[in-house]
């Protein structure tokens, strides 16, 4: 049982990792220049991960840049949210609440509200735009409420 929760987790996180890009894609949260480095290339350059790397890049389609590193960390954060979504939603059952939007709403608190302004990842709450949290926000929720979708889709 814990082996297909695992398996679904991945799957979830896969998934809602390319539903929240498609979000911020349709509302970019940061700003060109706040995002010329992003959080999780902003975060890897504070643990002393160098430039040349955490901004490392392959073309696609000519004249677009994937900063596939970025993504990595991207997707990391998506898989293990989800898989920590399918191991314990039938244990708590208040993290689906919403479908999983509470699930969404009490990460996006807790990495953008407390521990990236904390660790001066991004700015202080006070200090980022309104365009940025109601992006996060909103993006959290469809986010989280895509994991809990397709776990409750594969393991009912």
């Amino acid at each position: 049982m814990i082996a297909m929760n695992l398996f679904v987790g991945i799957a979830a996180g896969l998934i809602s990792g390319m539903v929240k890009i498609g979000w911020e894609a349709i509302l970019p949260p940061r700003s060109q220049a706040r995002d010329e480095t992003n959080p999780p290339q902003q975060l890897l350059q504070q643990l002393g991960v160098p430039r040349r790397i955490t901004h490392a890049y392959v073309h696609y389609s000519k004249d677009q840049k994937v900063y596939y590193v970025a993504l990595m960390m991207h997707f990391a954060f998506s898989i293990f949210f989800a898989v920590a979504f399918a191991l314990f939603y039938r244990a708590l059952p208040i993290i689906s609440l919403g479908q999983g939007s509470l699930y969404g709403l009490v990460i996006w608190f807790a990495f953008h509200i407390v521990i990236m302004p904390l660790s001066k990842t991004v700015p202080s709450p006070a200090n980022q735009p309104f365009a940025e949290h109601f992006s996060e926000i909103l993006g959290h929720i469809v986010w989280a409420w895509s994991i809990y979708l397709v776990v409750i889709a594969l393991l009912g």
